[in-house]
């Protein structure tokens, strides 16, 4: 059975952005249930050009009424829908708080209230918003959005399958660059290089101003005052609109002499991703902000124990999995990931604990909420459902 059209619009489409691998996901998921979906973005890299349309390719269909659309940004994208008759599925990630670029990037800032601004005029039309979190469930309900929910960010199981190969080489710090410095670890073994290479700590995503980079590097300062060889692996890098920013970062680096102990990976291939994951001591996240933070739920999944600033939605996120901490004491943070290393019994709790967190993010679970969710507002039936 072909059911009515139901399409999704975004502001952009990337690889490796959570809101568009959710849009893919969801993309499927509405065709397997029968529905014709496709995706449009007003903004498409030029990897995605052959799956995602340009908004100016929309054209509505007589019998359609309904459409989806993830908002994180101000954009043109809901001025369009609000031109048309559509109702809207609103899918929530949050919209970072624009204080925390008022520093680095005013026109930044001005898309960032006009993302805020826009939750006011999309309320009138929307009849379901959706928050990747409780967090921001709770945003929503706060602009006034009356009939809402949550549908966590999801876990594609098979993005996480893929090989890994050893590790061969460690890049030097650079905010600029991602080539490889050509003074690499030599050891006979790759579990050898590792063990040279000391403690090894992971980050992950963008690297902008709510992340707070500059306490990662804090903290590995002091971590490499008990652990001369402990090392940080950022993967991501910062946008190129971000030049103060960067060089900002840049300047802490050296101030710090943390240039060979940091590791800026930028955005590597997924099988270099897994690679950093499955070799890394433990996971750490210092940022204010998240309105999910999907590589927290990633570390659960693959088993890298998660140290954690409590903001946001990280709470709602890590459950009663990981380690929360709700005070940046750099010297204390470092005791607990000596005491991670050193005490296998525990990590190996911690571990199990994330593990089974984790599985609250799987298709197995987010897709039955999807389709309650549309069988909510009349657009399945319970045969239909069911056999969802």
């Amino acid at each position: 059975m072909t059911l009515p059209s139901l399409h999704q619009f975004m502001p952009s489409a990337a690889p490796g952005d959570a809101l568009s691998d959710q849009a893919f996901l969801l993309r499927r998921w509405l065709r397997e249930l029968g529905f014709t979906s496709d995706l449009f973005a007003e903004y498409i890299a030029p990897e995605l050009q052959a799956k995602v349309y340009p908004l100016s390719a929309y054209r509505r269909a007589r019998a359609e009424t309904l459409a989806v659309y993830h908002h994180g940004l101000g954009s043109r994208v809901v001025d369009f829908l609000l031109t048309t008759p559509l109702r809207l599925i609103l899918i929530y990630q949050n919209v970072t708080p624009p204080e925390f670029y008022r520093r680095w990037h005013a026109t930044f800032v001005r898309d960032l209230d006009w993302g805020l601004k826009q939750l006011h005029a999309l309320r009138e039309r929307t009849v379901l918003a959706l928050g990747a979190s409780a967090y921001t469930e709770a945003e929503l309900r706060a602009y006034g959005f009356e009939v809402t929910g949550i549908l966590p960010v999801t876990l594609d199981e098979s993005q996480y399958t893929v090989e890994t190969r050893s590790l061969s080489s460690l890049p030097h710090a650079s905010l600029h660059t991602n080539s490889v410095s050509p003074n690499t670890v030599s050891a006979a073994t790759p579990e050898a290089q590792l063990s040279a290479l000391g403690p090894r700590l992971l980050s992950l995503g963008r690297l902008v101003p709510n992340k707070r980079i500059e306490d990662l590097f804090k903290l590995l300062y002091c971590y490499r005052q008990v652990e001369p060889e402990a090392r940080l692996w950022l993967v991501g890098r910062v946008p190129h609109w971000l030049p103060a920013y960067r060089a900002w970062l840049d300047e802490i680096l050296t101030s710090l002499k943390l240039r060979d102990a940091v590791e800026l990976g930028g955005y590597v291939s997924q099988t270099a991703l897994l690679q950093r994951f499955r070799q890394a001591d433990v996971y750490l996240s210092m940022s204010e902000h998240e309105g999910f933070g999907k590589p927290l739920a990633e570390s659960m999944y693959l088993g890298l124990p998660v140290l954690a600033y409590a903001a946001a939605a990280v709470p709602d996120t890590l459950g009663r999995a990981g380690i929360l901490f709700r005070a940046k004491h750099f010297e204390a943070l470092v005791e607990v990931i000596q005491i991670l290393r050193a005490d296998p019994a525990w990590r190996q709790r911690l571990i199990a604990r994330q593990r089974q967190r984790a599985q609250a993010f799987l298709p197995g679970a987010v897709r039955p909420l999807w389709v309650n969710y549309l069988r909510g507002l009349g657009l399945l039936s319970g045969a239909e459902a069911a056999r969802a």
